[in-house]
């Protein structure tokens, strides 16, 4: 089995610095932003488009700096 973890980032919606911002959620929206201080994505909105658009799932790619979630 190749180890991925060397050559691909972790997606976002699979890292475990993930989680819900409850200051930017809305009604019938929940905000998830980055959680890890040493990624250039910290405090970025994860279901947020590139034009504000907001999106019901994580749909960043993902950076090298992220841990798979423990299952």
């Amino acid at each position: 089995m190749r180890n991925t973890r060397c050559t691909q980032h972790i997606r976002c919606s699979r890292c475990r610095y993930k989680q819900h911002d409850p200051t930017a959620s809305q009604p019938g929206w929940r905000a998830i932003e980055c959680g890890n201080p040493c990624s250039d994505c910290y405090k970025a909105l994860l279901n947020v488009s590139p034009t504000g658009d907001m999106q019901s799932r994580v749909t960043w790619r993902g950076c090298p700096l992220g841990r798979e979630a423990r299952m």
